[in-house]
């Protein structure tokens, strides 16, 4: 992969792998009532100061391609087609500029803008390169194109950008940057996966578990009693992605020894299979791609962690001749590439710098595993608490470079669906308490975010808002203590407390409201600047925006949480509670929570299930880990939600987590 610190050539950032552009030959036909004539979209180019439009013209000239992905295995090469020129047909220099002194809100002024203040608070992201144009690109070969996707049976065939550049003997490629469809976008289906917590030590613990047990096998071979006794599991045992959860193994699974970038690899051969089914457009990942960025153990090929997430999102594999290859486990090869297009945004974690200790206080837990399962287990580097946990913007310049120069951005599905991903930040120290006990919360969203998303919802305009986040919005603090206190308080006796029992239904028995928010501290693990802004924004309460989203999709804490909220007449202060003395916190909405995405199956007529849907959002849906399981909370397996949209309207939110085959 090139180094994109060095040279001076100037180079296409947007569209790449996390933020492609989609290309639908269905609009183009239904615009214009004619034949196609070509396919364009408009590209992001950095350049530095020598460069001017004709110079970067002169540069792309015959030099830039697209080249389609075809199968989603084998070499790398041969799964990819033939070149076919992409033509650069208009280029404008843009100035830094602030979206709000613009005379039209538009939506390329804030992806700009969004640039300016991620991308370009640094001076070496992109090396010398510091200016920012923007170009129209065309597709001339129409014919080509519609033949491949015929032939490909898949509603979607993604293309990477290649740029052949002049005295290089490598080209510059955005992978996976352009996705075409012909379909009709009333109809389509989506994933919705968070916390993967990648890192290159992942299969070096499991190799480290493995080996262990083969050679007390070799060890002990001929004598049959010690051989009984010895636990096979993690040779033999594998997952898939179903739907609901596998209760008959439940116990199996708490313990199943999981690999984070085996279950990335499991996802990625879930979705494909969903693709050649024409089940599945797009997947979106809510952050925490990453453990933390630099490699702690087997540091052979790698420059750090987000290097190891593209490549197992690409199907490539590095350094095949060292551990924890050895052996060839299938469970440690790339052996897919992603073949639906991807959005990103990031997490805590991905702000991270250095790895954690695997023995210290319970973090074995979140693997499945136990205490003695990681006895012996090192890193090669020197784990240090406090670096482990020493966050910065800095960290994140390979994946502005490589995966998604935006932190904040819009993606529009059709003439209905309207998406914005919203960054949350890194761990915030101003909660410590939540902080040392592991349960972090995040900055939140700084004020220039608050006018980019207040922007973004002005350009949706009457079509349906889906804000897409890292951290949730709200998030219950159950100690233990609290277990006992609310098991007291809502007379429950003889069974452990249920999150059920907070349902709205269960709680109008209580105090005949139903509302959790008097019932919860719901300021945990959540975000900690412009927390009631952004409930405000979401309920419509807000004074410069008056409309509420549709749904909040979510992750962060590892578990499965559904909530509704209702702009609240009259807010009330709760004790937001520290060790030694109270903080009151305004709570600026009403908040519900049951499980529903049950309520989609209740409905018979689509106009019921629509008229239901718009009086009572927006709704909050939160996801398990793709990786970690929650340390904290009853134990789920990792998963993901799948959603479908009939006819412009959501009609299933399921939930699907690993089973043990």
């Amino acid at each position: 992969m090139i180094d994109l610190k060095l040279g001076n050539y100037p180079i296409i950032i947007a569209p790449n792998i996390g933020n492609p552009i989609l290309l639908n030959l269905r609009d183009y036909q239904d615009r214009s009532q004619f034949p196609i004539k070509n396919l364009s979209f408009r590209a992001l180019v950095v350049a530095t100061k020598s460069h001017s439009a004709q110079k970067i013209l002169e540069n792309f000239h015959q030099n830039l391609f697209i080249q389609p992905i075809l199968k989603d295995s084998g070499d790398f090469s041969k799964r990819r087609g033939d070149l076919i020129d992409l033509h650069l047909v208009e280029i404008e220099k843009i100035e830094k500029l602030d979206f709000r002194d613009q005379p039209v809100l538009e939506e390329e002024n804030c992806i700009v803008w969004d640039i300016n203040n991620c991308v370009f608070q640094f001076k070496d992201v992109f090396g010398k390169r510091e200016h920012l144009y923007r170009v129209k690109l065309e597709i001339r070969e129409i014919l080509t194109i519609e033949k491949l996707l015929k032939s490909s049976n898949r509603d979607v065939l993604l293309f990477d950008i290649v740029h052949d550049i002049p005295n290089l003997s490598e080209n510059k490629v955005n992978y996976h940057s352009i996705a075409i469809f012909d379909k009709d976008w009333k109809d389509f289906s989506f994933i919705h996966a968070s916390d993967f917590h990648i890192a290159r030590r992942n299969d070096f613990i499991i190799h480290y578990l493995r080996e262990n047990v083969r050679s007390k096998l070799k060890r002990f071979s001929t004598k049959d009693k010690k051989l009984s006794k010895i636990d096979k599991f993690i040779l033999t045992r594998d997952f898939e992605f179903k739907e609901e959860f596998q209760k008959e193994r439940i116990e199996e699974l708490r313990w199943a020894k999981y690999n984070f970038n085996y279950t990335l690899r499991k996802l990625i051969e879930f979705a494909n299979n969903s693709v050649s089914e024409r089940n599945l457009d797009f997947m979106m990942m809510t952050g925490d791609l990453i453990d933390y960025l630099n490699i702690a153990r087997g540091n052979y090929q790698y420059k750090n962690n987000f290097h190891v997430f593209l490549d197992i999102l690409l199907g490539l594999n590095r350094g095949l001749e060292n551990p924890p290859y050895l052996g060839s486990d299938d469970e440690f090869v790339n052996k897919r590439e992603v073949m639906v297009p991807i959005f990103t945004t990031i997490g805590n974690h991905d702000y991270r710098k250095e790895h954690y200790g695997m023995r210290f206080g319970q973090l074995n837990k979140i693997f499945g595993m136990t205490h003695s399962d990681v006895k012996g287990y090192y890193d090669i580097k020197f784990f240090n608490y406090f670096t482990s946990l020493r966050s910065d913007d800095k960290y994140l310049k390979d994946y502005f470079r490589y995966i998604n120069p935006n932190l904040n951005f819009n993606l529009k599905i059709g003439n209905i669906y309207n998406f914005i991903f919203l960054d949350t930040g890194q761990d915030s120290l101003a909660d410590m308490h939540d902080f040392l006990k592991g349960g972090p919360s995040t900055k939140g969203i700084k004020e220039y975010q608050v006018d980019l998303l207040r922007a973004y919802i002005r350009i949706a305009h009457n079509q349906k808002v889906i804000v897409v986040m890292h951290t949730p919005p709200i998030s219950p603090n159950l100690s233990s203590a609290k277990i006992r206190k609310y098991k007291k308080m809502l007379n429950i006796k003889n069974r452990p407390l249920k999150w059920s029992d907070f349902y709205e239904r269960n709680l109008r028995r209580y105090d005949g409201t139903g509302r959790l928010d008097k019932i919860l501290n719901l300021k945990y693990q959540t975000i900690m600047y412009n927390w009631s802004t952004l409930l405000r924004i979401f309920t419509g309460s807000d004074k410069i925006i008056r409309r509420k989203v549709d749904i909040v999709m979510c992750g962060h804490t590892h578990t499965i949480k559904e909530y509704r909220l209702k702009e609240a007449k009259k807010t009330d202060r709760i004790n937001f509670g520290f060790w030694f003395f109270p903080i009151y916190i305004e709570v600026p909405c009403e908040v519900y929570t049951s499980r529903y995405r049950d309520k989609f199956k209740e409905f018979k007529d689509p106009l019921d299930l629509q008229a239901w849907f718009d009086v009572n959002k927006p709704f909050v849906f939160q996801t398990q880990a793709v990786g970690p399981l929650s340390a904290k909370s009853k134990f789920k397996p990792p998963g993901f939600r799948f959603y479908t949209i009939k006819d412009n309207q959501m009609i299933s939110a399921k939930v699907f987590s690993l089973h043990l085959k």
